[in-house]
């Protein structure tokens, strides 16, 4: 198999050349006058070639079979028949269609293994991989995150990411991610850690391991952080002998509303620009890391418009108790001026972060946020009366046919019910229910005053009640509950049976 392919590739227009020949010789000597039995070794060229050689190659052997068949038999060769000229030329198609499927699924089981083995330029750790660096001249290598490799950020639907790099290939404690959230929210996360002053590579895939796993508790950002300082303790091997310090920046953006919710414990704001390109102002204190003593969190609050950029970056964490320093932990907002393209946005911040003087090691995230309308939101105000049950129910089932969901009203409005129920008689007012239709999911969520937290349970056979929660858990992908100064939210999510 490998001889063929080296020959082609090596001397391709001699081969198809002499290929060429040897098809014209035989057809043209051995065929009797107006017989085509010969075509019938022609046809198997094609095949043969998309099992060995490329794409490309085969393409042209392909073609080539199949001009010089219509060539031959429908000039060259005297006193064929009129069928027997279909036949040939029918099957010289054929031949070249079936060469261009086996082509397919060999792209295909190529594509499964490429998927199964990391490449070899990806991080380690854990961290975001990267595609294999080009020879461009420029340091700042850019790569455009997508959703499906193993180690790469998502595209939530909330945001657009793009993600671009440069570093001198040494140790790198920092890190950066996206984290989608229940309600088509998006967490985004910039992160550093090091030891003794160095960057520590060895705990940056725990930290980003721990919190995804508090993105999954849904907790407020400040709220997330603070866990995020235990986690760092049971981390430490040895407190007396290792100074460990991680600084963190957590932001949470819901597209229904437009607004951001951001925590940092040790790490600079992110710049945001408005639509237009003009940078907007974040009171988000820096605040201290997580080290020995408790970092204090600082907490701020946005409102960003549809197509608006947040940048995120990494961060050298300065010692405990000190402020930011020159080490690039404040990105020059002025200095990055609007750009056609999101991934050219994230360009010039890398350059506008190295110019003044940055860690070794540049990342930047830069997220466009994106906006849900009323054709993909809607909200509702109940009242605290067991008949505001039936009046959800209506509500949902003709906002799902407007949406052209009629097959997914039967589950939604039994999730609907169980929810709306349950926070009748167990929670307090002001009661909301939210349908939210985000990708090919539906979610349903029921707001209340109340910060009692349900809990799944399986009830008894004569038990009258304490079934909602178990038939909502069997009937949605996932569901859970998140609290904010209001009360709280349960929220469920499942996948239409048929798409509209």
């Amino acid at each position: 198999m490998a001889i063929p392919r080296l020959l082609l590739l090596r001397h391709p227009g001699a081969l198809l050349a002499g290929y060429l020949a040897a098809t014209c010789a035989v057809q043209l000597n051995a065929s009797a006058v107006g017989l085509v039995r010969w075509s019938d070794y022609s046809v198997l060229a094609p095949p043969m070639a998309a099992a060995l050689l490329p794409v490309r190659h085969t393409l042209v052997v392909g073609a080539s079979t199949l001009a010089t068949s219509v060539a031959i038999y429908g000039f060259v060769i005297p006193g064929v028949s009129e069928g027997g000229r279909t036949v040939v030329i029918a099957a010289a198609l054929l031949s070249l269609a079936m060469s261009l499927v086996i082509c397919r699924v060999r792209m295909r089981q190529k594509a499964r293994c490429a998927f199964a083995i990391p490449p070899p330029g990806a991080e380690k750790g854990g961290r975001m991989a990267a595609e294999p660096r080009r020879d461009t001249g420029d340091p700042c290598a850019s790569l455009l995150a997508g959703g499906s490799p193993t180690g790469r950020l998502p595209q939530p639907a909330a945001v657009e990411l793009s993600y671009c790099r440069a570093d001198d290939g040494g140790p790198q404690g920092y890190w950066l991610d996206a984290i989608p959230l229940p309600g088509a929210r998006v967490a985004l996360v910039a992160g550093s850690v090091t030891e003794d002053g160095e960057p520590a590579p060895t705990l940056v895939p725990e930290l980003r391991a721990a919190v995804r796993t508090l993105a999954d508790i849904d907790m407020q950002p400040d709220e997330t952080l603070t866990h995020l300082q235990d986690v760092l303790h049971r981390l430490q091997p040895d407190e007396a002998a290792h100074d460990v310090t991680a600084s963190c920046l957590y932001a949470v953006y819901d597209p229904v509303t437009a607004d951001c919710t951001l925590a940092s414990a040790g790490h600079p704001a992110p710049i945001v620009l408005s639509p237009e390109g003009a940078p907007i102002a974040v009171d988000l204190p820096c605040g201290t890391p997580h080290g020995r003593t408790r970092a204090q969190v600082a907490t701020a609050e946005i409102r960003l418009g549809r197509g608006s950029v947040l940048l995120l970056h990494t961060h050298s964490a300065p010692p405990t108790g000190s402020g930011p320093g020159p080490d690039g932990s404040a990105l020059p907002g002025r200095r990055i001026e609007p750009q056609p393209s999101l991934a050219a946005t994230c360009h010039t911040a890398l350059r506008a972060l190295a110019a003044e003087g940055g860690p070794r090691h540049l990342r930047v995230l830069a997220a466009r946020t994106l906006t849900l309308d009323t054709t993909t939101v809607a909200t509702w105000d109940l009242a605290a009366d067991p008949a505001a049950v039936s009046v959800a129910r209506r509500h949902v089932t003709a906002q799902l046919t407007d949406w052209g969901l009629d097959d997914a009203t039967p589950t939604t409005v039994l999730i609907v019910s169980e929810l709306v129920t349950n926070a009748i008689r167990h929670a307090q007012p002001p009661l909301h229910l939210r349908l939210i239709r985000c990708d090919t999911r539906l979610t349903c969520e029921v707001t209340d005053g109340s910060t009692t937290t349900p809990h799944l349970r399986r009830a008894r056979t004569l038990d009258e009640g304490g079934r909602g929660l178990f038939i909502v858990a069997q009937l949605t992908c996932r569901w859970g509950t998140r609290h904010h100064a209001q009360g709280k939210t349960i929220w469920a999510e499942h996948a239409p049976q048929h798409e509209p």
